[in-house]
């Protein structure tokens, strides 16, 4: 009777009946049939038990892949979103004060900060950047307060202290207004002048610069490099050793307020490699690889230029 069911509720949409018609014609079909046939699930039961061994056993596997689907979709998890990869290691690392565009205190960046993350990120590490003044950083560092810091020179007490590789070259230089008509050619040049350098010139600029420092009564050094580059415009007496990096960064600035003069760049030191330094010889050869691999794959340039 359920087949005859079936049928009627072909002929019913074949027959062109409009949707609506269609469905209340089919329904009435069914709900005729199977009040007709109140014995059906009886019947069918009946005749399930007198099915033979062998049907039950070629309807079984067919069963048994029906149910299996059924629980494989279930143990199938809804989309969710991609979780993040666990966070790396936090390491703690000394930066330097006041060294725009290297250092930006104000927002925990800057170049170094920058470049220090990238390669150490390679590795999994994340960096906390924690700004201070040199000596400070390495007196941590080796205290064990501190993962690692920089930048440090080439002639830098790092004594028991894992050094990294050369990350970047500042390029230090003698200023001085056009107006003053200075010709510094050398470092004697400057034995007799008036010299304001960045905080720690002595130890960064090597042994003969400290001689010059110390042979020179009117050498002084200043921790602010904003503060020496707008006092340099102001008094107009001094000359200033100076990252040219740094000074062009707050002559423009400078230059934006009205603040300014001619000047002239004397080019008379050589470039000084700057390192980081670490406690751990692990962490050290993480920042190399780090590095080498910003430096093949043209990062590296586009971060300092």
């Amino acid at each position: 009777m359920a087949v005859c069911a079936v049928l009627a509720l072909v002929c019913v949409l074949v027959s062109g009946v409009p949707g609506a018609r269609a469905a209340r014609a089919a329904e009435a079909t069914v709900r005729q049939a199977l009040e007709s046939t109140p014995d059906t699930a009886s019947q069918h039961a009946t005749s399930h038990d007198a099915v033979s061994q062998d049907a039950v056993s070629q309807d079984a596997p067919r069963q048994d892949a029906a149910s299996q689907n059924a629980v494989d979709e279930a143990e199938i998890p809804a989309a969710v979103p991609a979780a993040p990869p666990p966070a790396g290691q936090e390491l703690r690392i000394g930066f330097s004060t006041s060294s725009l565009p290297y250092v930006d205190m104000v927002n925990k960046s800057g170049l170094e900060p920058r470049l220090v993350a990238a390669a150490l990120g390679r590795s999994g590490y994340r960096v906390v950047p924690v700004f201070l003044p040199h000596a400070r950083a390495l007196e941590l560092v080796r205290k064990g307060t501190l993962d690692g810091c920089g930048p440090v020179g080439r002639h830098a007490d790092v004594a028991g202290l894992a050094l990294g590789d050369m990350y970047l070259q500042y390029r230090n230089v003698a200023v001085s207004l056009e107006a003053a008509g200075l010709d510094i050619n050398s470092l004697a040049d400057l034995q007799n002048l008036p010299v304001t350098a960045f905080h720690n010139a002595r130890v960064f600029m090597g042994p003969d610069f400290a001689a010059m420092a110390g042979a020179n009564p009117r050498y002084e050094e200043q921790v602010d490099q904003r503060a020496q580059v707008e006092a340099f415009f102001h008094r107009r007496d001094r000359v200033i050793v100076v990252d040219e990096r740094i000074f062009a960064f707050h002559r423009a600035r400078l230059a934006a307020r009205g603040v300014g003069a001619p000047v002239r760049i004397h080019r008379i030191f050589p470039a000084q490699d700057r390192f980081f330094v670490f406690r751990d010889p692990v962490v050290r050869d993480a920042f190399d690889a780090g590095l080498r691999q910003l430096q093949e794959s043209g990062e590296y340039r586009r971060m300092v230029r």
